[in-house]
């Protein structure tokens, strides 16, 4: 027979990934003992001791994170990695169950990186599909403190790009930070320096590892995201360029570029800089990974040819 209990049950469960909060059901009327039936006649599965799911609900990455959200207890928030994936930072995938919980508790759940704060302030947390999650500013503040540096740098150029994100708020959650001696200050702290005044993130991974490999080499870094043209009209935003050299770079994601259409429109656009007197050079991602030395050999020919 189906209750009012049951009833209630089932539509939080349509809402939060068919996860049930044993709060939640308590605060519905549920006893104890009610609950224990529900879970010995197969209606719901106990996930942990505070989060049951209702049974035949298609397991998922988000309904784990809840589950486990539940069963740390209250003021607890999805971060890190877990967090970067929620967000869609480029770079990190789900399946990662990752929280931050207050200190002292020391919550004991399976298969779950818990990393106990003192602080975790509200302004830090936000609501993302009906999960508690770091926001991206302090997200990205605490992949400085677990991931290589590189990948957080390029978390933080991701975030910037997408505008997900802006620089004056990673300073906010920095300054929030910083006294405590947390694990990513430092880094954070020299990844905005290094982003002053007119900063423009690339806007690709390929993009930024090029500059990656450009630095390695010793080569001037280009200018990002300039307008050029002809003598006619703008012509087009060109993603890195050598001004006093007339050397114009183009980084040709795997996203991007791909279409018959999207080749015609990059031919003309190429045809109309050279005839400008610009030299185009376009590299691609298999030609930055499988062959870094040739993409140094071309652009620092181009460099040479124009001094």
């Amino acid at each position: 027979m189906q209750t009012d209990i049951d009833m209630l049950a089932a539509r939080l469960a349509a809402g939060q990934h068919g996860v049930i909060g044993h709060r939640q059901l308590v605060v519905a009327g549920a006893t104890r003992a009610f609950v224990r039936h529900r879970v010995e006649d197969g209606r719901w599965l106990a996930l942990n001791r505070r989060a049951f799911v209702v049974a035949g609900t298609p397991s998922s990455w988000r309904q784990r994170l809840l589950a486990s959200v539940l069963g740390a207890g209250e003021g607890t928030a999805v971060s890190h990695r877990a967090a970067a994936a929620l967000w869609a930072i480029p770079g990190f995938a789900e399946g990662p169950l990752e929280l931050t919980v207050p200190r002292p508790r020391t919550p004991d759940l399976a298969g779950v990186t818990v990393h106990r704060r003192r602080v975790l302030l509200p302004g830090h947390v936000k609501i993302l599909d009906g999960l508690p999650v770091t926001s991206v500013a302090r997200t990205v503040f605490d992949l400085c403190g677990i991931v290589h540096p590189k990948r957080a740098e390029r978390a933080l150029d991701n975030c910037l790009s997408r505008k997900m994100v802006t620089v004056p708020a990673l300073w906010r959650v920095h300054g929030d930070l910083a006294e405590h001696g947390r694990a990513g200050t430092v880094l954070l702290r020299e990844l905005l320096l290094a982003r002053g005044k007119g900063y423009v993130a690339p806007a690709s991974e390929l993009e930024a590892r090029l500059l990656d490999l450009l630095e390695k080499a010793g080569l001037p870094a280009p200018a990002r995201e300039v307008n050029v043209g002809d003598s006619d009209r703008w012509v087009g935003r060109v993603e890195l360029v050598y001004r006093d050299a007339k050397v114009l770079i183009e980084a040709d994601s795997r996203l991007h570029h791909t279409s018959k259409l999207d080749r015609e429109a990059d031919l003309a656009r190429d045809n109309r800089l050279v005839a400008a007197g610009w030299r185009v050079l376009r590299i691609t991602w298999e030609m930055l990974r499988d062959r870094p030395d040739e993409v140094v050999s071309l652009v620092r020919s181009a460099l040479h040819s124009s001094s």
